[in-house]
């Protein structure tokens, strides 16, 4: 059986008309309801447990940033509502339940329909939509319970800039990211940005040119590094990359799609799998490759 989280708190991150809204989740959810998924309460992030992937002073000023007047993080967009922080702790600690059923054996693969993303959220502050790291709390609470080497693998359009920041200097976490080479946040996230002092040969960044297509697409997939002996694989699922979206040039098409999640599972062969939303912004093509993602999940 595949884990799942959905909760209506994440809809509570008001963020009006942006392009990142309630209503991608929403739709994921009423999509994925013909699945017989294994749901999981959602939890809150500790402020310490976010203390180990972000720098206190930015996760202290979140807390407090809308009563203060703000709105925004860095710019426009990023948006604050009055929950933002609340439903963005638990955006970032519903992962934690998901990797406890890992490890009590009930599940070895889950899709975590959360919002606000993470991929963007660096040690010191959030943007690109994201606000904490959602995949990186998760890893280092996989690592607390006994996940010592941890896979990150992000398919969305943009670099994981966040993510890459986060781990740059561990050799305990692999993050692999593909990505739209003239596209946010455009600086980050080239072949030569490989990681440093410990973490040196621990990130690798495999960036495409426009108008990418499936064969180009999924032969990246090929430099994954099969030596890292991993324990278990966390996915940031953005599929901004789809070819109906509107905020790349990409052309992945839903059978791109089905064989990019095949070649993932593939690699992590028995071990335990998480895909974490990040981008898409197409409602309706969002939908379908969210249940393209978790029918493989079932049936793969």
């Amino acid at each position: 059986m595949v884990g799942y989280i959905y909760d209506e708190i994440f809809t509570m991150h008001d963020t009006a008309e942006h392009i990142e809204n309630k209503n991608r989740i929403v739709v994921i959810d009423e999509i994925l309801k013909e699945f017989d998924l294994k749901r999981y309460n959602v939890k809150r992030a500790t402020k310490e447990e976010l203390y180990k992937i972000h720098e206190k002073h930015y996760v202290d000023w979140v807390e407090s940033a809308y009563d203060n007047g703000y709105r925004i993080i860095l710019n426009e967009d990023t948006i604050l509502s009055p929950m933002s922080y609340e439903v963005a702790l638990t955006a970032s600690g519903s992962t934690k339940p998901i990797i406890d059923s890992f490890k009590r054996g009930e599940i070895k693969r889950a899709f975590l329909n959360i919002r606000p993303p993470g991929h963007h959220a660096e040690k010191r502050t959030g943007q690109g939509f994201c606000i904490f790291n959602n995949i990186a709390l998760m890893a280092r609470y996989a690592q607390s319970v006994g996940y010592k080497k941890v896979m990150i693998i992000d398919f969305d359009v943009h670099h994981g800039n966040g993510t890459q920041d986060i781990f740059y200097e561990d050799d305990t976490v692999f993050f692999f990211s593909t990505h739209e080479r003239n596209n946010y946040p455009y600086f980050t996230g080239s072949e030569d940005e490989i990681g440093k002092g410990k973490g040196k040969g621990y990130n690798l960044n495999r960036p495409y040119d426009d108008y990418c297509d499936d064969e180009t697409f999924l032969k990246l997939y090929d430099d994954l590094p099969k030596w890292f002996d991993f324990d278990i694989v966390l996915v940031s699922a953005g599929y901004d990359l789809m070819r109906d979206e509107f905020i790349s040039t990409a052309q992945i098409s839903f059978e791109g799609l089905r064989a990019l999640i095949r070649k993932i599972l593939d690699f992590a062969k028995d071990k335990p799998i998480a895909f974490l939303l990040e981008g898409g912004y197409n409602l309706d093509s969002l939908a379908k490759s969210a249940k393209i993602t978790v029918k493989e999940l079932i049936d793969y």
